[in-house]
């Protein structure tokens, strides 16, 4: 994945950082997203918004990437991550999980920055089936309900890192 394709635009000043997705958030640019919340959170941003105006659908493996990110974020008493003008589309994957509550949801509100495509690097295999083990168990943690829909892909995903890690 090169960067013009990442799908995720970024900028930042003194005060906020917006993020915004660009067309699909899926397995392939999750990772992207995570690495660069995770060091914003790190950084002690003050207001994250994540800008979905544009995000036509979104995967469980980005979806529990959300979750988890959320819910770091919240247990260390940090202001909520703004989840900025979601379609009804992107609201409803949000409701449908579980997780709208880890997140301020804003609608409405125009987003202005300097934005520039976040350069991407493809992690290997191991650390890519990791991340999509530990995203589909944030959405179980998260809410309960999510067991019965995820199950199946935990325990395919456990074995696939099983198998990995025995490589």
């Amino acid at each position: 994945m090169s960067e013009e394709n990442s799908g995720i635009l970024v900028g930042e000043d003194e005060n906020s950082v917006v993020i915004r997705i660009q067309g699909r958030g899926t397995y392939l640019n999750s990772h992207l997203l995570k690495e660069y919340l995770t060091y914003c959170l790190g950084q002690s941003c003050r207001d994250i918004q994540l800008d979905m105006v544009n995000c036509t659908y979104m995967d469980s493996t980005f979806l529990g990437m959300l979750a988890s990110v959320g819910s770091k974020n919240l247990a260390h008493s940090l202001p909520p991550i703004k989840v900025m003008n979601p379609t009804d589309r992107i609201r409803g994957m949000l409701e449908n999980l579980g997780i709208t509550h880890l997140f301020e949801v804003v609608k409405g509100m125009a987003v202005e920055a300097d934005l520039k495509p976040l350069p991407s690097q493809e992690p290997d295999k191991a650390d890519k089936s990791r991340e999509m083990l530990e995203a589909h168990e944030a959405l179980v943690a998260v809410s309960k309900g999510n067991e019965a829909k995820f199950k199946d892909v935990i325990a395919l995903l456990k074995e696939k890192v099983r198998k990995l890690d025995d490589k």
